[in-house]
């Protein structure tokens, strides 16, 4: 019986796989290999280039979870050689590294622009200018600047100190915005706010409320009737121009000296444009524009206030409350509207800012009996 088996077994040929294209090019498309945190720490050990007092580490802690502290915080000599009392971490706990507030390795997502292992389109020393830039030049509508080095006043303070000598009449009184208004976006961004309101009740007061949610593309000064009209021949003049559709890819969040919390709006040409073209109708008009060099594109998520920062007795928002959320795509949206905003605690009936006029891109102007609201108000 068996060697009748073995018999029959002869007949029968193997199964043969051939290789497809397919499988080759799955083969050929491996991930290229990474460098490892062990890599990043001893460029940042030996590399004068790459400043170690701006760079951060985020780390697995046992007890805590992820902790972030300065890169120049540990001793990295060999652990081996250390004693207790030395700050030093194991590196395969470290989880990501930062210049200044943003991410240049992360383990996770396997980004890393220290070297460039996995492809990142730009090299180090130009993020590091690019974030150095943003910094520089970062401007929010309602402040001038919120640089810890220079006095200011939001639109939340309730008193002016004499010795501070800010003159009111000097604050820009406008802006124009595109307003957030796709679903996903609006809901993904609530779920950040409700999560710090839940963590810290007096610091949810200066969460942005979801019908307020909008990006900046300019902050202007505009004195009487005549300006405000200059602005809005402006904005006619920019909604009657072509544009290729303008979208705004909100990707993770960032910070300002910890004082504002916002989502990076992804800086891409058709959007670059559409503001260059929006300043030069503006300036066309005499149109007085107080962050006319300075752009920074995003869309402010939580802004800290002085009565709060005075209750807290912080002036930071601590990263603790985003920190799980640092790294999310919130959503993308076409820019379909651009607002002529009015500043201050004045509101629509939808929840949005007083607008003094309303214009759409790449179609016929939107103008309602409601939007010159802020003209009439001044006439």
């Amino acid at each position: 019986m068996l060697r009748n088996r073995k018999m029959a077994g002869k007949g029968k040929k193997k199964d043969i796989k051939i290789a497809t294209k397919d499988d080759t090019a799955g083969e050929n498309c491996k991930k290229p290999p990474m460098k490892t945190a062990s890599d990043v720490v001893n460029r940042l050990t030996w590399d004068d280039s790459l400043p170690k007092d701006k760079f951060k580490i985020g780390y697995l802690d046992r007890f805590d979870g992820i902790v972030e502290k300065s890169f120049d915080a540990f001793d990295w000599r060999d652990l081996s050689t250390l004693d207790n009392h030395t700050l030093a971490i194991p590196k395969h706990r470290i989880q990501y590294f930062k210049y200044l507030n943003r991410k240049v390795w992360d383990k996770r997502n396997r980004t890393d622009i220290i070297f460039g292992s996995t492809g990142h389109p730009i090299n180090i020393y130009d993020f590091m200018s690019k974030v150095d830039d943003d910094i520089l030049n970062f401007r929010d509508e309602d402040v001038d600047t919120l640089d810890p080095m220079h006095h200011n006043v939001s639109e939340y303070s309730d008193e002016i100190n004499n010795e501070e000598e800010f003159e009111i009449k000097d604050r820009p009184n406008f802006f124009i915005a595109a307003r957030i208004e796709n679903q996903d976006i609006i809901k993904n961004l609530n779920e950040v706010s409700d999560y710090i309101k839940s963590k810290d009740e007096l610091l949810g007061e200066c969460c942005i409320p979801p019908k307020m949610l909008h990006m900046t593309l300019a902050i202007l000064k505009l004195e009487n009737v005549s300006e405000i009209r200059d602005a809005i021949i402006a904005m006619q003049a920019t909604s009657e121009k072509s544009f290729a559709p303008v979208t705004l890819s909100l990707q993770g969040l960032d910070n300002f000296h910890h004082r504002v919390l916002y989502s990076r709006v992804e800086e891409n040409d058709k959007l670059m444009n559409l503001r260059k073209n929006l300043i030069e109708d503006l300036v066309s008009n005499k149109c007085t524009i107080t962050d006319r060099y300075s752009f920074v594109p995003h869309v402010t998520v939580a802004k800290l206030s002085r009565p709060v920062t005075r209750l807290r007795h912080s002036k930071y928002i601590d990263q603790y409350l985003y920190l799980q959320f640092e790294d999310n795509e919130f959503g993308i949206q076409e820019i379909r509207n651009l607002y002529l905003c009015e500043m201050g605690s004045a509101r629509r009936e939808d929840g949005f800012y007083k607008c003094a006029y309303e214009v759409s891109i790449n179609n016929p102007p939107v103008v309602t009996g409601k939007s010159h609201s802020v003209t009439d108000k001044l006439n």
